[in-house]
């Protein structure tokens, strides 16, 4: 009984489908075909191209800096670079500088706190159109960085004498009424005016009575350019002026003039390069 029992539930058990589909399936060996080497798509690394020629481009920048013949303020620089190689480019540039006698020295006396400089008869304003070169010492890096140039200019000199120009407190005589005016100090210190100096005018107030001396001039500076983003250009530039001029100028009273100044200088230079 139990063996017919036996074969019976083996009977059923062969006579359902998906038994002997799955003792099929598990029997059958899973073959992996490798992709043949032209169904594979080829996907070669893009060729380095050459490193491209720099483009010729103009630096266009304006300065602001100052001076050891100066006060904080020195200046302004306008200038102008074609950079057509990484080794040398030419510049051109305009400057409009202050110089002052390094035997300047302000008043001790004052009124209300204005002061004035002692014996100064002329102000002198240089105006200095250039050109030159400027050379790469040190290129920027790849991944950014500063630069450092080396820079050699000339030009002509515009040198404007102004007379330097005092208030005072004068009094009118027939009125015994007092008034502030302004006149150069080269009258205030004649002996036929008497006068009380109150303070410094002005720096303009003698342009209508300046003089003009012409001369020369040369300028060696390093020019260190700063890593920027765009087209902007930041640089710091620190350098030293030889200023000849075609006669003495007249700075200080009762003191030799002069015809030769030196300047150190210090200018920042801001623009665009296109």
């Amino acid at each position: 009984m139990n063996k017919i029992l036996g074969i019976t539930l083996i009977g059923i058990l062969f006579s359902l489908p998906g038994f002997g589909q799955r003792r099929g399936a598990a029997s059958k060996e899973i073959v992996v075909q490798a992709p043949s080497s032209s169904s594979r798509k080829s996907n070669p690394l893009p060729k380095s191209s050459p490193q491209s020629t720099l483009d010729p481009t103009i630096t266009l920048s304006m300065g602001v800096g100052t001076s050891t013949n100066s006060g904080i303020f020195g200046g302004l620089s306008f200038r102008n670079a074609w950079i057509k190689n990484q080794v040398s480019q030419p510049i051109i540039g305009l400057d409009a500088s202050i110089i002052n006698d390094y035997r300047e020295f302000n008043s001790p006396y004052s009124y209300n706190g204005r002061g004035y400089v002692e014996g100064k008869l002329n102000n002198l304003l240089v105006i200095r159109p250039e050109y030159g070169r400027q050379w790469t010492l040190l290129k920027k890096a790849t991944e950014g960085g500063a630069s450092l140039k080396g820079i050699l200019m000339t030009g002509p000199n515009i040198g404007v004498q102004m007379p330097y120009h005092v208030d005072i407190s004068a009094v009118n005589p027939s009125n015994g009424k007092s008034s502030i005016q302004s006149i150069s100090m080269a009258q205030a210190l004649s002996n036929s005016t008497r006068t009380v100096i109150i303070g410094e005018s002005n720096y303009f107030n003698g342009l209508n009575e300046s003089v003009i001396v012409p001369g020369w001039h040369l300028k060696t500076a390093f020019n260190v350019e700063l890593d920027t983003f765009k087209q902007n250009y930041l640089s710091l530039e620190m350098g030293f002026i030889l200023d000849y001029f075609s006669k003495p100028i007249e700075m200080l009273n009762q003191t030799p003039h002069r015809a030769v100044y030196t300047t150190g200088y210090l200018t920042f230079f801001f623009g665009k390069s296109k």
